[in-house]
């Protein structure tokens, strides 16, 4: 299986496009907002314990890693 995240610039073509993606038997189509994404308990407090561990080498930069994605 093979999944894509779209950002599509024009607004307007976005339903004309998700209308051909439907028709297609081997597409299904999830439209994805903040408010259908759920986040566990469990992930959560994963993610609590590793900010309350966390020493100050454990951070990087965002402006140096930021730097070394290549973009088109």
């Amino acid at each position: 299986m093979t999944q894509l995240l779209l950002n599509i610039q024009d607004e307007s073509k976005t339903n004309k496009l998700l209308e051909f993606l439907k028709t297609l038997n081997y597409i299904s189509v999830q439209e994805i907002t903040e408010e259908n994404i759920i986040v566990s308990e469990a992930e959560k407090e994963v993610m609590r314990n590793r900010l309350k561990n966390a020493k100050p080498e454990d951070f990087k930069d965002w402006d140096e890693v930021k730097n070394r994605f290549k973009f088109d």
